[in-house]
């Protein structure tokens, strides 16, 4: 599955090996074996184990998780692909690319994906390895009906295959979402949106201060993993941070968390690149002129800047190290502080349930997820509240005749 750069793609000889339009059952036998090999051989590679997103893909790939997602759908046999899905994935995001992939082949579809445009060391050697294993006789049919494609978003040629493909997933921001939505496709295509969204983080002070201190490292860790391990750049990636409790225990949780987490970022060897340490800074300027007045800035490192401000615009980028703090006594009143485009509430120290409470009565945030602490990127079919494999697959309706005795209208 070599990546088809523009010039290639605009001489159209590659679709005389493509198999357009085919599709095939939904969680077909094929395609799991296909994945179970893929997950094998990522496990196995040294270089791709140092990438925790690249080990996350491998062990949902696993044919034992395959196999309880699956169980998911009880109407499994009356689902199959729509044929070709058309992929557009986040530019800053790796691996979202391969998700957004494999969504596509377990429901049925053949795929063209088009690949971030900043280059990721994980995910060149994930097509490696994908073509490697694609290259089995007993797989040629997924090598022939997936493809990677290089191209710039407002490709005439892009916007060909949209027209020409049965369905059409986007990530991207707000502006990205509605270019390819005014787009012409099929009547029938097969459409999912993954707008800009934002992320926040609970901690309940009293729980983390009651941890040793190796506990505190694997939070630290696990938090690292949900923001700086993508730059914050994920929609999932926490940008505030509520903290729980009494003032004297949240200030001590404080001080003991971001240390820790400072360490983590020495140990891991975190450095932003000079454009991203450029990006960070006019963020935080556009954070003033938005307020009219500077922000109350406390850094912690180099690396972590905190901003005590409880009342941002929701539509302001929080990248790179850098998070709103708010501190709450309790659970109660959370809601007032998140914003229109909530996605996932991660936590430590607190009842899911109680915050599932909380945030779900009703008026107006669009939580989606609430996970654990270390858990923001982890690979699940429903993401936005949508079920991505069940809208990216046909499914026939099966009407059977009434039993025998039973009484008609």
């Amino acid at each position: 599955m070599p990546i088809i750069l523009s010039d290639e793609l605009a001489a159209d000889a590659w679709l005389d090996t493509f198999d357009f339009s085919s599709r095939r059952a939904f969680f077909d036998e094929t395609t799991v074996a296909f994945l179970q090999e893929l997950s094998q051989a990522l496990l196995k590679d040294a270089a791709a184990r140092q990438y925790p997103d690249l080990a996350t893909f491998a062990y949902f790939c696993r044919r034992a998780n395959l196999r309880t997602l699956a169980q998911r759908y009880t109407d499994a046999q009356q689902r199959s692909g729509w044929g070709t899905v058309v992929h557009i994935a986040p530019s800053n995001i790796p691996i979202n690319f391969a998700f957004s992939l494999v969504m596509g082949l377990l429901a049925g579809n053949s795929n063209i994906v088009r690949m971030p445009s900043r280059p990721f060391a994980q995910n060149a050697l994930f097509v490696d390895i994908f073509d490697r294993i694609a290259r089995a006789p007993e797989f040629r049919a997924i090598a022939s009906g997936n493809v990677l494609i290089n191209t710039a978003r407002d490709s005439d040629r892009l916007a060909a295959l949209i027209a020409r493909a049965d369905g059409l997933v986007v990530w991207g921001g707000d502006g990205t979402v509605a270019g390819f939505r005014a787009l012409p496709k099929k009547p029938r295509c097969a459409e999912v949106y993954f707008p800009d969204r934002r992320s926040s983080a609970v901690i309940d002070a009293a729980a983390y201060l009651a941890l040793p201190q190796d506990g505190r490292k694997r939070v630290a860790h696990d938090f690292y993993n949900d923001t700086f391990l993508v730059d914050q750049n994920a929609c999932s990636s926490p940008s505030i941070v509520f903290w729980l409790g009494e003032a004297v225990a949240v200030s001590a949780a404080k001080d003991g968390f971001w240390t820790a987490l400072d360490e983590e970022l020495t140990r891991r060897d975190y450095r932003l690149d000079p454009t991203a340490r450029t990006d960070k800074h006019l963020d935080l300027m556009a954070i003033t002129r938005t307020l009219g007045r500077p922000a109350r800035l406390k850094p912690h490192s180099p690396d972590i800047w905190c901003l005590e401000e409880s009342a941002l615009p929701g539509n302001l980028d929080l990248r790179f190290g850098q998070f709103v703090e708010i501190d709450l006594p309790s659970l109660d009143g959370i809601e007032a502080h998140l914003r229109l485009q909530e996605q996932t509430l991660t936590y430590f120290g607190v009842d899911p349930h109680e915050l599932l409470r909380c945030v779900n009565d009703g008026t107006g945030n669009t939580v989606d997820r609430i996970v654990p602490i270390g858990r923001a990127l982890d690979i699940n079919p429903m993401w936005d509240g949508k079920d991505i494999l069940a809208i990216l697959s046909r499914r026939i309706d099966l009407v059977e005749p009434p039993r025998r005795g039973a009484a008609s209208m």
